[in-house]
């Protein structure tokens, strides 16, 4: 599980890749700033998992991961090993994660949300060597694995077993493992139906840091509020990467709640958060919360994963004084950012990205820039875009692109093109002529998944699932406009004649189903037909178009 050598070789000779590993950064922190806070449970820690809330220091936060890494050990974990986890945004979570690196096992989190169907297909991918689950408000995550574990013959324990143990060893020998070795596998949404393993390097990551780093200019000592999923590109390339590259204090929060968020910037003195963009609109429009919020500590917020209003970014900018920065990427490796140095126009930035990795573009306030090269393809032709207003995939080449899907040759081939360039997926134009010709601006997704609050959700898998519903001759999910998270979960149900069906209907289907509940329909259309082209492919654009248009049954819930 390692890249190509001569990858390896090229971007080392660029000073692309180095030696440096996730464990050796933590540990020059621990050596820099040994008394400075390095991680703070939210306040509200107890109302949703076990144990108080901790605030622990570097030094107290490196005694923890030797402890937990010698833990790993001695529970049969070898280096190289897959250790699967499934908790809350914890102080644990941190503690996991960098114990994995300091004993070289594979890091694997989890959702929260996961439930048994997407476990279940994970811990038979992945064949772990160790399942470590937590609480999260009513559900034992690790009780509710029990069986599976057993199954598969992977130990399991609970977080709060792992982290006691004060006579064990806290040291390990070295694992023996590099930068070039897959540190973690997060999970992305496949568009065939089942989740894919994105196995990912320290130097993938390392590269991911930069780009957050330079692009955001960051700098020693932050106080980064983090509030998304400790488990892919969003808060571990985001957030984590970023207080590990600047020896910052990271402050947690789970799960998402504005007054609180308003409530922990104030009184952690927050600087830099990445945000959805239901906050910045739930800021703005309520009155009261606006009129309590200090926001003085902070001076950046970075959003993405939905459309953002323009009049909202100007809107924090001009009444907070707070830089806005909207990112666009992905648990593969794409990256992109518009910030207010190359996009100073915040009606612009909520739709513009920079052509970086372009050579005929000059981004000097952005050193990563010339780290990766990326290309528009028209996706029928393979043609190369490059005039405006003509939509075409996104392509991209660089250092901060992934190793492959787990155990998928076929599917990690299928990623990339010719060129070993990976297909995104995404459709993007050049914005125009003259100055605008420098920027891309997103127009949709090629691929068929659904975004919900920054959490990808494929339609082909709840499809598989439904399958099996008695009461409808066919079913299609798909995406549903949101303003609150972008896109919602969406069915379309045709009905045996003579049953009646409604949303609930289907929702209690899958739930039987133990489906995870973040990829539960919110919205609902009653069909004669599902529409399709004339190869059969049920068009997911027309269902989409139906729901806006409110053609729909009467247990929509958009």
């Amino acid at each position: 599980m390692r890249p190509p050598q001569t990858q390896i070789e090229r971007y080392c000779r660029a000073g692309l890749w180095g030696t440096e590993t996730i464990d050796s950064r933590f540990r020059a922190n621990v050596a820099q700033v040994p008394d400075r806070l390095a991680l703070v449970d939210a306040p509200n820690r107890e109302s949703f998992t076990d144990g108080a809330p901790r605030r622990l220091s570097y030094a107290e936060l490196d005694r923890a991961v030797d402890r937990v890494a010698a833990l790993i050990r001695a529970r049969g974990v070898a280096p190289g090993d897959i250790v699967v986890y499934q908790l809350p945004n914890i102080v644990e979570s941190v503690i996991v994660l960098l114990a994995c690196a300091r004993a070289g096992a594979v890091a694997s989190p989890l959702l929260v949300q996961f439930d048994t169907n997407e476990i279940g297909f994970v811990i038979d991918k992945l064949k772990p060597r160790l399942f470590i689950g937590g609480r999260f408000k009513k559900r034992d995550l690790a009780d509710n694995v029990a069986a599976l574990c057993d199954a598969a013959g992977c130990a399991l324990v609970r977080v709060e077993d792992l982290l006691i143990g004060e006579d064990e060893p806290r040291t390990v020998a070295p694992s023996g493992r590099d930068a070039d070795d897959v540190a973690t596998i997060c999970w992305t949404s496949g568009t065939e139906g089942r989740p894919k393993g994105v196995m990912r390097t320290p130097n993938n990551w390392f590269v991911t840091g930069r780009n957050m780093i330079h692009g955001a200019a960051l700098r020693d000592g932050e106080v980064i509020l983090n509030i998304r999923p400790l488990v892919n590109m969003a808060a571990i390339g985001g957030s984590f990467m970023s207080w590990l590259g600047t020896a910052s204090t990271l402050v947690l929060h789970h799960p998402l709640d504005i007054g609180l968020v308003v409530r922990q910037i104030r009184e952690e003195r927050v600087t830099v958060t990445f945000m959805p963009p239901a906050f910045f609109v739930s800021l703005l429009k309520d009155e009261e919360m606006r009129a309590e919020a200090d926001l003085s500590s902070l001076r950046l917020m970075g959003t993405g994963s939905a459309a953002i209003p323009a009049w909202a970014i100007d809107g924090i900018e001009r009444e907070f004084g707070i830089e806005i920065i909207n990112f666009f990427g992905s648990n593969e490796g794409t990256s992109l950012l518009s910030t207010p140095r190359e996009v100073p126009d915040p009606a612009m930035r909520a739709t513009l990205f920079p052509r970086f990795g372009r050579a005929e573009f000059d981004w000097p306030t952005f050193a990563p820039a010339h780290d990766f090269t990326t290309h528009l393809v028209d996706p029928d032709s393979g043609e190369e875009i490059v005039e405006p207003k003509r939509a075409g995939e996104l392509r991209i080449a660089g250092p901060g692109i992934f190793v492959g899907y787990f155990g998928e040759p076929e599917m990690t081939g299928a990623a990339f093109d010719e060129q070993g360039r990976y297909r995104t997926g995404d459709l993007f134009e050049i914005a125009g002529e003259g100055e605008l010709s420098r920027f891309y601006r997103f127009v949709g997704r090629c691929k068929d998944i659904i975004i919900r609050g920054g959490l990808k959700i494929a339609p082909a898998e709840l499809d598989d699932l439904i399958a099996g519903f008695d009461d409808a001759v066919e079913a299609a999910f798909f995406g549903c406009d949101d303003d609150r998270l972008g896109e919602i979960v969406g069915v379309a149900v045709v009905p045996k004649p003579g049953r009646t069906v409604t949303l609930d209907d289907v929702i209690a289907y899958l739930k039987s189903r133990h489906v995870a509940v973040y990829k539960l329909p919110q919205a609902f259309l009653l069909l004669d037909a599902l529409p399709r082209n004339a190869l059969m492919k049920v068009q997911r654009d027309r269902l989409r178009e139906l729901a806006r248009a409110g053609q729909t049954g009467e247990e929509k819930r958009c």
